[in-house]
């Protein structure tokens, strides 16, 4: 069976990237005002680009690559300009934290939006990792907005789980199908350092799809949050909710 990863072009110019396991369907419902919420509301919509895989699991690491991709080169992909893609690439640098707030800086400037979720998805997650010791653990993170509603613990299947972590892609492929049904959205994902701080570490920056996801990581006691955008991760400040 094919995995297919697609762009369409909605009304309003705007594209929307997904993934499906039968192309035609899936783009006949978008077109019919049947697909993501995204697309009823821009109708008609446009089928310009897509792309099969072997698995789903890499058809899904394709979407999430793509959908943190800036518009310019979503459009090159499209163009099939490689040379444009390749110099529309940016580095992507990371600071140290200074350690002198609730959340890591990795910018000179403030973090740009706040992250409002629950203390007790706070402590579920801290007991996850306590409970994961000394492997990482991981999940997700669901919710609508900017608010995390849910913290969903998967399986680590990384086969170095001591310092790596993979979300077991059967939870992952539940949760968008979840997601398209109307549940919450997945928001990001969570995972945590044994041995290190609540920052994004090296392996951390080289796995990151650069999807604009958020991501949470627990170390030592203490929670970082961040985004994972297109040049690289961005420290958020977040707010917690009491019991």
């Amino acid at each position: 069976m094919a995995f297919f990863v697609y762009i369409l072009r909605c009304a309003d110019g705007s594209y929307y990237t997904g993934h499906t396991d039968n192309l035609e369907i899936r783009i006949a419902e978008h077109q019919a005002g049947e697909g993501s919420h995204w697309t009823r509301t821009r109708l008609p919509v446009e089928h310009v680009w897509s792309q099969d895989f072997v698995s789903r699991e890499e058809a899904l690491a394709s979407e999430r690559r793509i959908k943190g991709w800036s518009r310019g080169k979503k459009e090159a992909l499209m163009a099939g300009r490689w040379d444009r893609l390749t110099s529309l690439a940016k580095a992507r640098t990371i600071r140290p934290s200074t350690g002198s707030g609730r959340t890591a800086s990795l910018t000179e400037a403030e973090p740009r939006a706040a992250i409002r979720i629950d203390q007790t998805i706070i402590q579920a997650v801290f007991a996850h990792a306590a409970n994961a010791h000394p492997h990482e653990c991981c999940g997700l993170l669901l919710g609508e907005g900017s608010a995390i509603t849910h913290a969903h613990p998967t399986a680590n299947i990384h086969p170095r789980p001591e310092t790596h972590f993979e979300i077991d892609p059967a939870a992952l492929i539940a949760a968008h199908k979840s997601e398209r049904e109307g549940g919450p959205r997945i928001l990001g994902y969570y995972h945590s350092h044994p041995k290190g701080r609540a920052e994004p570490s090296l392996t951390d920056r080289e796995s990151a799809a650069h999807d604009g996801k958020v991501w949470a990581i627990v170390a030592n006691g203490g929670i970082g949050f961040f985004r994972d955008g297109e040049d690289g991760f961005e420290a958020l400040s977040y707010e917690v909710a009491p019991r």
